[in-house]
C-alpha cells in the first residue's frame, strides 16, 4: 500500500482511484483529445457564486491542481486552469459575489 509519505511510488500510482469499467477512455478518444490540446493539461475551478472567495478556495486551488501537475510533471507552459463560477444553486447565489472578483 502507497501511503501519503512514501515518495516512492510512481505519480500515476499516487493519484490513482479506483477504475471504473465505464470511465476508461477508449484509444480512440485519447487520439483524438491529443489532436485537439495537444499536451495541454487543462483543470476547472467552480466556486458557486453564494459566497466571496477565500483564502480556502486559494488552497484548494494549489491542493488540488498545482500539486497534481507537480507530480504528474506537467511542463508549466502545459498547464491550464479554468476558473468560473457554476450556478448549479440560482436560489443561493447573488451578483455581488461574482462583481467583487472585478
Amino acid at each position: 500500500m502507497t501511503t501519503v509519505e512514501d515518495n516512492t511510488a510512481n505519480p500515476t500510482e499516487r493519484l490513482a482511484a479506483r477504475e471504473l469499467p465505464s470511465a476508461v477512455n477508449s484509444p480512440e478518444l485519447l487520439a483524438e483529445h491529443e489532436r485537439k490540446n495537444g499536451s495541454i493539461v487543462r483543470t476547472r475551478f467552480p466556486p458557486e457564486p453564494n459566497g466571496y472567495l477565500h483564502v480556502g478556495h486559494a488552497k484548494s486551488m494549489n491542493m488540488n491542481f498545482e500539486l497534481a501537475f507537480e507530480k504528474l510533471g506537467v511542463p508549466k507552459e502545459n498547464r491550464e486552469t479554468i476558473f468560473r463560477y457554476d450556478d448549479t444553486n440560482p436560489e443561493a447565489e447573488c451578483h455581488e459575489y461574482i462583481e467583487s472578483l472585478r
